[in-house]
This record gives C-alpha cells, structure tokens and sequence, in this order.
C-alpha cells in the first residue's frame, strides 16, 4: 500500500533535494549518475528557491465543504486532506459527496486538499478561521492512464490542451514514492476558472487553468509549455504562467498559493500560447493570466 500522497510527496522531494533532482529512475535506462549530468549545465534551475516564511498555527476545528464533478453528481469516497505545513489529517468524503471534518488541531498555513492526484485532480484550498464552510467544490477527474503521454527522452508529450517539451539536456526526475510505472504518464484536465474560486485565488485574475499528473514530477532545466489558445486571445498577446504550492516542502511554490514561473506569449497565428522565458519546472496545478 503507498503512503497517503503528501507523505510521500514531502519524503520524494526531501530526497530529490539532497541528491540534487538526480534521484529519478532515469528515462533512458542509466543509473542516474549519467541522468543528474544532464541538467548540471545551470544548477541554479535545479535548486529550489524555497518559499518558507515562519508563520504562527492557527487553530482549525471544523471545515466543511460539498464536493461534486462537473456534471453535478456526489464526489463520493473522494480523498481530502486537512494540511498545514507541520501536520496532516486525512479521510473522505461522504456518499453524498458531503465533508466535515472536525480538527482541533493547530495547523501552520492550513489548507484543504481534495483529490489524490492519481484519479482525482489535487488542489488546495486555504483555511483562514477556526470553522469553515466551503461550500461547494467542484472535483475533476483526471483522464485514464492508458489515455496519458508517455514521457519521451526528449521532445513533446501532449494531453488534453497542454503540451510539454523535453529538452535533450533536460534530467527528469519522477516520484516514484506516490506513482507506480504504469502511472507515469503524462495527464491533464481543464480546471473551470469560473466554478473554482475556492483554489484559484480570484485577487490573482487567472483566465486558464489546469490540473496536471504525476505530481512532483521535476524538470531541470524547466519544461516549456504549450497550451491551446481556447479563449482565442489575440497574436502576440502577453501572457503570465504560475503554478501552486501543493507540497508543504515550500521548495517551488509557497504552499496552498501561486508562484509565477513562466512567460508567454500568443502564436502570431493565435493557435498556441508559448512560453518566452522560464518554464515549468515541477508537475503541479498551473494557472495563466493575461499581462
């Protein structure tokens, strides 16, 4: 039986630190010594810049929520998460997709998470009071396995509207602690902005979003990302790419909010919105607005 994800997430991104991101079981076949090679030419994209900024707990007693998928019917039996920085709770939705979650726990930069990141999309969700009603919440599940990418040695994998490119000088590190070889493929679904305020931060204007699997998969140097243009913003449009914090490590993202990572831009034939300058640099949830 694996470890509940965030565990495993915290142990897999402890030790792909202290091996610097070189501890994957690497996509052409090495031992590893030849894949941390690969991405040494900057090491500085390797490194997290961390996010930790001490905090004071707060105490969490009850958080309540509805969850549903997108045609509205109960998210039942759906994993959920109760997280601050220092400790986690976990359980389950109920067969009416109902939560309520009786804490009494002094947590550090609450939040609830739902979703497994394996069938289910994960987000998070900040907690700021002692009882709290989120009302409802839309689950989204992820595409099946036999329908994700592979990941190629170099080149692009695509799913759903995203599309990441895989440099040759790029080592991929994948977490092998929360996903199983069969499970390492590439999978995306769109997050709807609109119907998802709860995790997408509305103070931050996202326009697009999307949940992506396997989680914690790292990238040195970071990925470039493609993504649709399914707004039909205009050519040359400029554009902002932010992933969130979902790991309680702070090591890519602050936890339960967004960090930007990426410029982009429209296509000049408005197809495709492409990164300019940065990238993706870990699998986790990403978000884009326009400048």
């Amino acid at each position: 039986m694996r470890l509940p994800r965030s565990i495993a997430a915290l142990a897999w991104l402890s030790l792909a630190a202290l091996q610097g991101c070189s501890s994957s079981k690497p996509l052409d076949g090495s031992n590893g010594a030849a894949a941390g090679a690969s991405g040494a030419g900057n090491a500085e994209q390797c490194t997290p810049p961390g996010y930790h900024v001490d905090s004071d707990a707060i105490e969490v007693d009850e958080v309540q929520a509805v969850l549903h998928d997108p045609s509205g019917a109960a998210a039942a039996n759906l994993p959920i998460q109760v997280c601050g920085t220092n400790t986690c709770t976990y359980g389950f939705s109920s067969d009416k997709g109902v939560v309520d979650s009786t804490e009494h726990a002094m947590l550090v930069l609450p939040a609830f998470k739902y979703g497994d990141g394996l069938d289910f999309a994960e987000l998070a969700v900040p907690i700021t009071q002692s009882k709290q009603d989120l009302g409802d919440i839309v689950v989204l599940p992820l595409p099946d396995y036999a329908d994700g990418a592979a990941f190629p040695k170099s080149g692009a994998m695509t799913n759903g509207d995203l599309t990441l490119f895989i440099d040759k000088n790029t080592t991929v590190t994948q977490n092998v602690l929360s996903y199983e070889d069969s499970q390492q493929v590439f999978r995306s679904v769109a997050i709807p902005v609109a119907d998802s305020g709860q995790a997408l931060d509305p103070s931050f204007g996202f326009e697009l979003a999307y949940a992506v699997a396997p989680l914690d998969t790292l990238f040195c140097p970071p990925a470039r990302l493609s993504l649709k243009n399914t707004p039909n913003w205009d050519p040359g449009s400029e554009v902002e790419v932010f992933i969130q914090g979902l790991d309680a490590d702070e090591g890519w993202a602050p936890y339960r909010s967004w960090v930007k990572v990426a410029d982009a831009s429209v296509s000049s034939d408005g197809s495709s919105i492409d990164t300019t300058s940065g990238g993706i640099p870990i699998l986790s949830s990403i978000a884009v607005r326009r400048k």
